[in-house]
């Protein structure tokens, strides 16, 4: 009788070991890293954990985009692009999560976000070495 309740208690650590391990790789699955032109971005950021991650990760990133509608709930599937000074897209992707780390050389830089067909378009956005630009995107 003790050894099989001995071998139960076992099996039940392992399972829930190997349970919280899924789950921790599941959130890390969910992020997206890309390239676009030479230039790294990484997205996510659906839930708590996932944005813990992220903020690590991202803190080499220039820019930190932000997506939520006004009652300050997150979004995600965002189409971004990104333009030069001269307009010329240097950059698109879809934001996987709420969070979106772009690290662009310095420069000024229009970013346009579209959430269900609802463009928006901020210019003038200036990157400078060693310091992390954070753009909100916010929607209705």
């Amino acid at each position: 009788m003790k050894g099989g309740r001995g071998f139960f208690i076992l099996l039940l650590g392992v399972w829930s070991i190997l349970f919280i391990l899924s789950i921790g790789l599941g959130e890390e699955e969910f992020l997206k890293r890309g390239r676009s032109e030479g230039i790294p971005f990484l997205s996510g950021g659906v839930g708590i954990r996932e944005r813990e991650l992220l903020n690590e990760m991202g803190k080499g990133y220039s820019l930190k985009m932000v997506f939520s509608n006004k009652r300050g709930e997150y979004l995600t599937d965002i189409v971004v692009r990104v333009l030069d000074s001269r307009e010329k897209v240097i950059l698109t992707t879809v934001s996987n999560g709420p969070w979106l780390f772009i690290d662009l050389p310095e420069g000024v830089y229009a970013l346009e976000a579209s959430f269900m067909a609802n463009r928006k378009k901020i210019g003038g956005v200036e990157i400078k070495r060693g310091a992390q630009k954070v753009i909100s995107f916010q929607w209705e």
